[in-house]
């Protein structure tokens, strides 16, 4: 039965986060599906986009992000001086809220960010937002590596890798390998994704919000496309309601993957 719920649960999660995927379809080759109503001002391009722009900062966050916590719960263990610095600099990112941090790493950049044009602009942006996303993942990021890594390390048994002369780096690495550290590793992962998701989603509507289609910095996310058709879900509003609908479930589709992954993650511990 357990079996089956896994089996279940895996169909689901992929099923629910197929719109990342489907994205990447090229849109001219599934054009004639939709309805002409769904094609006015390029909802459906747009649409396609903003999906294919999440799952690049995704990917990019998880990979970037992940990199640095393990190199930085490494250090947190086979340090103290180094660990206790860690500390402190995650302590100081964690009490600024992840928006501004955000919006923060843009302000050195905006200027760049309105002269530049077209893909030039939209990779700067990108970077600025994943470097962002990086940095209000790390504090929790780094304690799920290095608090059960820790513990390891000082259980009794690593005690006769001491007495047979291997150094903290070897046992370290060692350790690294366990099934243990691989599962709180895995459970890191699913966590930068999900954070990642809210906080692009938020930051494309805060942008889209306060500055406008033509503001900057231009964050090309699901967030923005429903923030620019919040107007759709009024009564008397003249935009199809399925511009603000469609992007807001298709997101929400994603989260639910991104739950299910936290929840298979806890069932492998």
């Amino acid at each position: 039965m357990k079996k089956q719920f896994k089996v279940l649960s895996i169909i689901f999660t992929v099923l629910f986060i197929s719109p990342l995927f489907l994205s990447w379809i090229p849109y001219s080759a599934i054009d004639g599906i939709f309805p002409d109503s769904m094609k006015v001002n390029d909802f459906m391009h747009s649409l396609f986009e903003s999906f294919r722009e999440l799952s690049i900062t995704l990917v990019a966050t998880v990979a970037f992000a992940m990199i640095i916590s393990i190199l930085l719960g490494y250090l947190s263990v086979l340090s103290m001086g180094v660990g206790r610095f860690i500390a402190t600099i995650m302590n100081m990112i964690e009490s600024i809220p992840s928006i501004l941090i955000a919006l923060f790493c843009y302000a050195p950049v905006s200027g760049a960010l309105v002269s530049l044009k077209g893909n030039n602009s939209t990779v700067l942006s990108l970077a600025v937002f994943v470097a962002a996303a990086t940095a209000t993942v790390l504090p929790e990021a780094v304690r799920s590596i290095s608090i059960p890594l820790s513990d390891l390390y000082n259980r009794k048994y690593s005690v006769s890798f001491r007495s047979y002369g291997f150094t903290k780096n070897r046992i370290l690495s060692v350790l690294m390998k366990t099934d243990l550290l691989k599962d709180s590793i895995k459970r890191v992962l699913a966590g930068i994704l999900l954070k990642t998701l809210v906080l692009d989603t938020s930051f494309g509507y805060v942008i889209q919000v306060g500055l406008g289609s033509t503001g900057t910095p231009q964050h090309t996310s699901p967030g923005a496309l429903i923030a620019a058709n919040r107007k759709a879900i009024l009564f008397n509003s003249d935009i199809n309601p399925s511009y603000f609908w469609i992007p807001a479930i298709l997101l929400m589709s994603v989260s639910v993957a991104c739950f299910l992954i936290i929840e298979q993650t806890k069932e492998e511990v």
